[in-house]
């Protein structure tokens, strides 16, 4: 089985949804670079990271403040993804779906989005249509997202995969390597970004680091 990240690995929406949570937070006050949000929330559950960097900068802020910026938030991402002018898949990736279902290896997205965001880019790179994906889990489906291991574990459990060593993760954040890395998966691969090269995916503790989808056939074929 491998599990994939979804936007920045599998999908290029053009950090679409750390504009809108920085957005969010400026509507209310909270002042943050679009770097700083994806260096500090990358790949994390939204909500979560929406909390962190409130938190940041207003320790004794309640969660229904937090609650109110992230409802802004899922109303503008998911207007900017229906309208979805700029969201394409990352170069390769159908093809490396076809090629993991030729060879009977599951294909599993993992998100630190939520259900209804999931579902509409899943269902704009026609994935869904075309049988791509064998199962998709989102960060509100389990008990905490990344980098806790719990959104892997419940894509083994569909699958009754009872090894992490069955399952290789992919990702381009700090928090899908540790996500990995907390699952003991057998390969952890970094996928190079704006954001994050090979080296620096490396010394977060990938056990590859690519710079595109296509490379992971011979990591695979390697194993």
């Amino acid at each position: 089985m491998v599990v994939f990240d979804m936007a920045g690995t599998t999908v290029d929406e053009q950090k679409t949804v750390y504009m809108c949570v920085r957005e969010a937070l400026a509507e209310f006050g909270f002042d943050y670079t679009l770097d700083e949000v994806v260096d500090r929330i990358g790949g994390m559950n939204k909500r979560e990271g929406i909390a962190l960097l409130m938190k940041a900068q207003e320790p004794q802020i309640n969660d229904d403040a937090v609650q109110v910026v992230f409802e802004s938030f899922k109303k503008n991402v998911e207007q900017a993804y229906q309208k979805g002018d700029n969201l394409k898949e990352m170069e390769g990736a159908s093809e490396l779906f076809e090629y993991l279902k030729a060879n009977n290896i599951k294909v599993v997205l993992d998100t630190g989005y939520y259900r209804t965001t999931a579902d509409i880019l899943i269902g704009k790179m026609g994935w869904a249509d075309k049988g791509l994906v064998d199962f998709s889990v989102t960060s509100d489906e389990v008990e905490a997202g990344r980098p806790a291991p719990f959104m892997i574990e419940k894509a083994m459990a569909e699958f009754g995969i009872d090894s992490p060593e069955e399952v290789v993760k992919v990702g381009d954040t700090r928090s899908d390597i540790e996500e990995g890395k907390n699952t003991r998966c057998r390969f952890v691969v970094g996928i190079s970004s704006e954001q994050y090269g090979k080296q620096d995916l490396m010394e977060m503790g990938a056990t590859h680091a690519i710079d595109q989808l296509s490379e992971l056939k011979a990591i695979l074929n390697q194993g």
